[in-house]
């Protein structure tokens, strides 16, 4: 028996499961710096002035809100670009090193404006996160564990965003809002200095890596991808792709209710305070992880069964139509534990569809999956930029001089989920997007699009 036999005769080593898990803990962190500050957010305002020098307002603090996710959607292209052609190893050492050092400078804030510009700045930095974070996994995974890859950091990253209130209340208690918030920032810096000392693009780069893991890995696809150019023309011609950045546009819109106006609208809504507020606005994010997690298995499975046109758009359209009907529900309760129950299941089934979301993007996007997911994210996240001020305003019009009606953004995100699931229906994960038909035909006649 030669020694590449033996090699692969060998048990497969599991370095992927610690790149899944390095992968996770990115995610976790991305949404405890993103959505902590939800929490301080009564705190902010009272130690803020706006542009006038008055205290700020929530519709001034929106667009706090806003500056975050207009940046983050500028920046998604570049990111998972530049991920695609120089490897995820630096793109995400850099991006995690950028948004770092602006949350810990959102804790040096001295107005309204400073704010803003510190999470424009911030939401640069994190920008691409997520698709560089995609376009690494498909490296270090088969195309029969796409959306195990793919839902598994959703569900670290909904949990952290359930946590990062409770996480913030402690440390801002401890060191107050400013203090907590470069706290945060250097657990940042820790992560990037072990990170880039372990991980590897490849998983043939990588020493802990044997044969038989290779193997595994590379199942279904050629080696060495074929080095077809990005044909631009050939994608933004594709319905599929526009149709696709819509739902997430709408998702996004829909779902983002969650992690900027939760707290006020809860405490409306519910009439909620302390503890067992902080506990609400947290159960949908966390439940939401969960859905992740089974959606990513899910996914895999009805691709199995029903091949990727179905096994990924019934799934998306069947989930949104949940999350959207859901947030009716939560709008006729009078009971607060029901009304929560409502909302965690509408976060769960929008969070149901997140791999399959994903997955799409690398089946569609091939080697340039970070670019789609990059251009994906870009879209989705417009919806991100315009709510939080519009959720603000229905609020502020539709209630009384003495208080804002919060139960209008409940009616506003599922009319976005319901949106999204009508796009499901005619998204086709089936075709590559990004080449020209030359060289989607030759790449297709020797087996290389898997």
């Amino acid at each position: 028996m030669n020694e590449r036999a033996v090699a692969v005769a060998a048990r497969p080593t599991r370095v992927r499961y610690v790149v899944l898990a390095w992968i996770c803990s990115l995610s976790m962190l991305t949404y405890i710096d993103r959505v902590c500050i939800k929490e301080v957010r009564p705190a902010i305002q009272r130690s803020l002035t706006d542009a006038d020098g008055r205290p700020m307002s929530n519709e001034d603090f929106a667009w706090v809100f806003s500056a975050f996710a207009l940046s983050y959607s500028l920046f998604e292209v570049p990111s998972g670009w530049l991920a695609d052609r120089i490897g995820a190893r630096k793109v995400l050492s850099r991006i995690v090193l950028c948004w770092s050092f602006f949350t810990a400078a959102t804790g040096l804030a001295w107005n309204w404006f400073s704010l803003v510009l510190f999470r424009f700045l911030f939401g640069a930095g994190e920008a691409g996160a997520y698709p560089t974070s995609g376009r690494a996994l498909r490296n270090w995974f088969s195309f029969r564990q796409r959306g195990l890859a793919q839902g598994a950091p959703w569900i670290f990253g909904r949990w952290g965003g359930a946590l990062a209130p409770m996480l913030i209340a402690a440390a801002a208690a401890w060191l107050g809002w400013r203090g907590a918030f470069i706290l945060f920032g250097l657990v940042g810096v820790v992560w990037v200095v072990f990170f880039w000392w372990w991980f590897r693009d490849h998983p043939r780069e990588h020493p802990g890596v044997n044969e038989a893991e290779l193997l595994e890995i590379e199942e279904g696809r050629l080696t060495v991808d074929k080095p077809a150019p990005l044909a631009w023309g050939q994608a933004l011609r594709s319905p599929t792709l526009w149709i696709l950045c819509l739902m997430y546009f709408c998702s996004n819109a829909g779902w983002c209710l969650f992690i900027t106006w939760a707290m006020a609208a809860f405490a409306g809504v519910l009439h909620l305070d302390g503890w067992g507020l902080r506990s609400a606005a947290g159960a949908p994010l966390f439940f939401g992880g969960i859905a992740c997690g089974l959606g990513g298995l899910f996914t895999d499975r009805q691709v199995q069964v029903w091949g990727r046109r179905w096994g990924r758009t019934l799934q998306g359209a069947i989930s949104y139509a949940l999350g959207g009907l859901f947030f009716l529900i939560a709008v006729t309760q009078t009971n607060p534990l029901l009304a929560v129950g409502a909302l965690c299941l509408a976060s769960f089934g929008k969070d149901f569809a997140m791999a399959a979301s994903w997955s799409t993007t690398i089946d569609i996007g091939h080697r340039y999956s970070g670019t789609i997911a990059g251009f994906m994210n870009m879209i989705g996240n417009l919806g991100t930029v315009f709510s939080p001020p519009i959720v603000a305003w229905l609020a502020r019009i539709s209630g009384t001089a003495e208080s804002s009606n919060w139960k209008a953004a409940l009616y506003y995100s599922a009319a976005m989920f319901f949106v999204a699931s009508v796009c499901w229906l005619f998204i086709n994960p089936r075709r590559v997007i990004v080449y020209s038909p030359e060289h989607y035909d030759r790449l297709k006649a020797e087996g290389a699009l898997a």
